[in-house]
């Protein structure tokens, strides 16, 4: 009686994609802000340059929020017995989880933010 399961098992060859070439690894998705985080940076400060550790820690920080505001406002949603999250659900929930003041900035800036996305375009000619 074999000490292992994994005795009899044959490895298995790299299969050929379609044309007899072997099939390439695909190119990971790059998830996060990294490089919004770096654009806003260098609007705001273009001389600075920010390490890799403080970049990974400020895409952190963008994430959780992202993800506390998403689920707060599913949350909400289904408070409400709504399938759709809407703006208003993420405005809500933008509004009770930030303080003061930065609650308020961040709903304008939100606000004109999706006003400038939802404007129609102007042909130029």
């Amino acid at each position: 009686m074999p000490d292992s399961d994994h005795e009899d098992e044959v490895p298995v060859e790299p299969q050929e994609g379609f044309g007899g070439n072997k099939s390439k690894k695909k190119k990971k998705k790059a998830t996060g802000y990294h490089s919004y985080l770096h654009k806003i940076m260098k609007q705001v400060h273009p001389k600075l340059m920010i390490s890799s550790t403080a970049m990974q820690c400020a895409n952190a920080f963008v994430m959780d929020l992202e993800n506390r505001i998403s689920n707060e406002a599913v949350e909400l949603a289904k408070f409400e017995k709504k399938s759709t999250l809407s703006a208003k659900h993420v405005q809500t929930c933008v509004k009770t989880m930030f303080p003061g003041d930065m609650a308020g900035h961040a709903v304008s800036e939100a606000t004109k933010a999706l006003s400038k996305y939802t404007a129609p375009k102007e042909q130029t000619a």
